[in-house]
């Protein structure tokens, strides 16, 4: 019998052992019995076999890559697809204020005051010209003349107002005629009277002075801090932004970001030492040798990573970094913040502009930062991301007044689980403590209580919070971590890799009409989100370690803190495009694991495709119930410190497969 017709076995060798009640082990082949049909394979044939095979769960008979055509085709969606659809809207406007706030709000993705910080001061005086009140409109605009010979050689100026391939709206003025390389359309030409011209040149003298002023405290606080100061705080950024991608920022028509198209910071794509990061031996260079736009852009960026670290750096992703704005930031922080603690000792900033400097920021930020720290170690921060534009807002979080209905929903879930019942979180947490050992006991339909709790609570979650998806991620064997801590043994724990992390997703009932009733097509999304979230638990969990140059020298992310709700993110990120995922609440959790705290090590995120957003009580129950998943693996960990070690083995592609396509997913989808 030739090779290829050998019966092909699907299960492995562990799996066949634990069948028939014995440990798995590798057998002799001089031991092994032939079998009709041919040999058997080896352990590790079993292995390479299985590696081969594709993953995802509708391919998973069929070796990885031999797909003849993508199931999708993303050309078309997206944030490109966002792009082209605003410019057609603009272009239809009935006026010129119309077509401006479609182009700078992205057809109503963006609130437009937050838009309008997009806008260079220049571009901001110029669109105030334009849409000022009493203005008749011009020659070609909407409601205005029709277009002339004579009505154009009248125009003293023609300003072209397009959308870049980033979502700016740019407007070409006089002094800066010239479009942009990578802008992707022109939405409308708008001619300029004299009084046009007038007006204009009235708001540009105070913007000017804007900027003068701008220049004049960075290039100051340059000089005050010293060679010293300046190879420290150039340090500190490149070290945040290399922490909290994505960054993009601008300054004027230079964008700083460090995603991959653009690549001027350092990040994923660009190594501190790349001659084409923005803080290259900047800090060796003396404050003479450095540009205006240098001076300024570092002044910035210092002023909002004093005031809380690398991530209050993406609060500006989409905006000019001017000090104007970094003045607003901090005024609109310091009134938050004084919500919770009305006494806190954070000073007052100016209104006006030219009345603070760049020391006085230095200062209100450095009291912003140390409220922050409070705030974020109470929990009482979350953001709010607008994918759009990548930027992160922050806001309050109430605390739970009593359990919500989510929460109520779920511990009526966990009361055919548990070993007892439970009213709330708070008492399944108590009820877990009072019987330990029943976290390790195996369960009908699952290896171990905590693998049953675990996909019990992100079933329960995708129906009560109305999701399309819900899931939780973790690392699969907290008794390994454990011994590798009490070993200290840094480079073993970076060296672990995707496998060893685990992602329960379990989709909701919408999922399968949205998917056109396909359960595969389910089983896909759900397994290629569970691949993605193994990598960021993968990503962010040695920024829980000590800087050991073992650990420096693996690629992460600092560990995400407070809990997040995001609109639009089905826009940038592939997964997101492809899986058409719109809207999400997600909590990051804390796991103490032999005393180490492990930020981040674990989560619950409820997922939209579409349909309303999440809302900030949906957020608040959801960190509830995040809470209580990581207090369970806090038991885990301590259970293992004793004796009765716990490993995660379900939630792979194997186990998305059976429970979405096979029959017993009859109750989810």
């Amino acid at each position: 019998m030739h090779r290829s017709e050998w019966p092909q076995r699907t299960d492995t060798v562990a799996q066949r052992a634990a069948s028939a009640g014995e440990p798995a082990q590798r057998t002799p082949p001089s031991e092994r019995a032939d079998r009709p049909g041919g040999p058997v394979k080896s352990a590790r044939r079993l292995a390479m076999e299985e590696a081969r095979r594709s993953k995802r769960p509708s391919r998973s008979d069929r070796p990885a890559g031999t797909t003849p055509e993508p199931d999708r085709v993303l050309d078309g969606a997206g944030f490109e697809e966002l792009l082209r659809r605003t410019l057609s809207r603009a272009r239809g406007a009935t006026d010129t204020a119309s077509q401006i706030e479609t182009l700078l709000t992205l057809d109503g993705r963006l609130e437009a005051d937050h838009a309008r910080r997009a806008l260079t001061r220049a571009e901001a005086a110029a669109l105030e010209t334009l849409t000022r009140p009493g203005r008749e409109p011009g020659p070609g605009e909407p409601g205005g003349p029709r277009p002339t010979s004579d009505a154009a050689s009248a125009s003293v100026f023609t300003s072209a107002l397009v959308l870049t391939r980033h979502g700016r709206l740019l407007v070409t003025l006089p002094g800066a005629r010239s479009l942009p390389e990578d802008f992707v359309g022109v939405a409308a030409r708008i001619g300029w009277s004299e009084a046009d011209l007038a007006h204009y040149r009235l708001l540009l003298a105070d913007a000017d002075q804007r900027v003068a002023h701008e220049i004049h405290e960075s290039r100051t606080w340059l000089e005050r801090i010293g060679a010293e100061g300046r190879t420290r705080a150039v340090a500190a950024l490149r070290n945040a932004v290399f922490m909290v991608p994505p960054v993009q920022l601008y300054r004027d028509r230079t964008v700083y970001s460090n995603l991959r198209d653009d690549g001027n910071l350092t990040g994923k794509t660009l190594l501190p030492t790349h001659p084409d990061c923005f803080f290259h031996h900047l800090d060796r260079l003396p404050p003479q040798m450095w540009t205006d736009e240098e001076a300024v852009v570092v002044a910035c960026l210092w002023l909002l990573h004093l005031s809380g670290g690398p991530n209050r750096i993406e609060s500006f992703n989409g905006y000019q970094l001017t000090l104007d704005h970094v003045a607003d930031n901090f005024r609109a922080m310091r009134a938050l913040y004084l919500q919770v603690d009305p006494d806190a000792d954070i000073d007052v900033v100016p209104d006006r502009p030219g009345e603070y400097t760049v020391e006085g920021l230095e200062t209100v930020a450095a009291r912003l930062a140390v409220v922050r720290a409070e705030l974020v170690s109470g929990r009482r921060l979350y953001y709010e991301i607008n994918a759009t534009t990548r930027r992160k807002s922050e806001f309050l979080l109430p605390g739970p007044s009593g359990p919500s209905r989510q929460e109520k929903g779920i511990c009526e879930r966990l009361s055919g689980l548990l070993p007892g019942e439970a009213a709330d979180l708070d008492a399944a947490v108590a009820l877990l403590r009072s019987e330990r050992d029943w976290l390790a006991e195996p369960m009908p339909e699952h290896p171990s209580g905590f693998e049953a709790l675990i996909h019990t609570v992100v079933a329960a979650a995708t129906e009560h919070f109305a999701a399309d998806f819900a899931l939780s991620r973790g690392i699969r064997s907290l008794p390994k971590l454990i011994d590798a801590l009490g070993r200290r043994d840094w480079a073993e724990i970076v060296s672990w890799e995707l496998p060893d992390f685990y992602c329960c997703v379990v989709p909701g009932a919408t999922a399968l009409a949205q998917h056109g009733g396909d359960r595969a097509s389910v089983a896909d999304s759900a397994w290629a989100m569970s691949a993605r979230m193994q990598y960021n638990t993968w990503h962010v969990m040695p920024g829980n370690l000590p800087k050991d140059p073992a650990v420096q020298a693996r690629d992460f992310l600092a560990p995400h803190a407070l809990p997040d709700l995001a609109v639009h993110s089905d826009l940038h990120h592939r997964g997101h495009v492809a899986n058409n995922i719109r809207y999400s609440a997600r909590s990051p959790e804390r796991v103490m694991v032999a005393g180490h705290p492990f930020q981040s090590l674990t989560d619950l995120r409820i997922l939209r495709c579409e349909g309303p957003p999440f809302e900030r009580s949906d957020l608040v129950a959801v960190t509830r119930v995040a809470r209580f998943l990581a207090q369970a693996a806090d038991l885990v960990a301590e259970s293992a410190q004793h004796g009765k070690p716990i490993t995660v083995t379900a939630f792979d592609h194997h186990w998305h497969r059976r429970t979405i396509i096979d029959s017993t997913q009859e109750r989810h989808v």
